[in-house]
């Protein structure tokens, strides 16, 4: 099985013999991954619909894999405290991976590792792991099909970023200094400056709002490039 470049970026962030819980696992990808190459010690892959669950079930069968546990389920709802030492929520807004990690707080307390991919709203998703008292281990950003991700790796510790930019753009992503991330950081700067002149000669009061809301931004930005250029 070849997986796309974001789903084999989570996967390998995976610890060998780990027991693995995928949340919304849609056609069990990533599962079928680690256990044909023995990433994993278990997988239960999960899903609120029953439709992915029947492909994932069909996936198994093409791949010659069938030691997956499928369930129905809402988030990590029906998952047990020992059945679990690694969760992956991967492309999902960031509310919805903070609301699925608030409502199971037993299950997630148990784990070693999280792996998050949010679509949207990553700073938050930062802030929210160091309020429940988890450290950002490692962050990955990769860029398929003209879209960029990040991937979010973190683990039981106590931590908190002294900066706003740290959580805006990632510490880790911000001391890596990829040429990806550069890329992006590029392309960010571009776009803060055209959003801008694009409101500057317009005077209401959601215009006067978003250009201080911009400007805070800009400043943020600034800081990111003096310290990876």
């Amino acid at each position: 099985m070849q997986l796309s470049k974001r789903l084999y970026a989570i996967a390998e962030c995976v610890p060998k013999e780990s027991k693995v819980v995928d949340v919304g696992t849609d056609h069990a990808h990533i599962p079928i991954y680690l256990m044909r190459n023995s990433r994993a010690a278990s997988c239960i892959a999960t899903d609120i619909n029953r439709g992915p669950l029947e492909k994932a079930r069909l996936n198994m069968k093409t791949y010659g894999v069938h030691t997956i546990d499928l369930r129905l389920a809402n988030g990590l709802k029906g998952i047990k405290e020992d059945e679990a030492d690694v969760i992956i929520i991967a492309g999902m807004g960031g509310y919805l991976i903070i609301d699925i990690l608030e409502n199971s707080p037993q299950i997630v307390k148990e784990v070693k590792k999280l792996i998050l991919q949010p679509q949207q709203d990553i700073p938050l998703v930062r802030k929210f792991l160091h309020t429940i008292g988890f450290k950002i281990e490692d962050e990955k950003f990769i860029e398929e099909d003209g879209k960029y991700y990040t991937i979010i790796v973190a683990a039981l510790g106590n931590e908190a970023y002294e900066k706003d930019y740290e959580y805006e753009y990632g510490k880790i992503l911000i001391h890596k200094k990829t040429e990806t991330f550069k890329e992006y950081i590029l392309r960010k700067q571009d776009k803060l400056t055209e959003i801008y002149q694009n409101i500057s000669q317009i005077d209401t009061e959601y215009t006067s709002q978003r250009k201080k809301e911009l400007e805070k931004e800009t400043r943020m930005h600034k800081e990111v490039m003096q310290c990876i250029f």
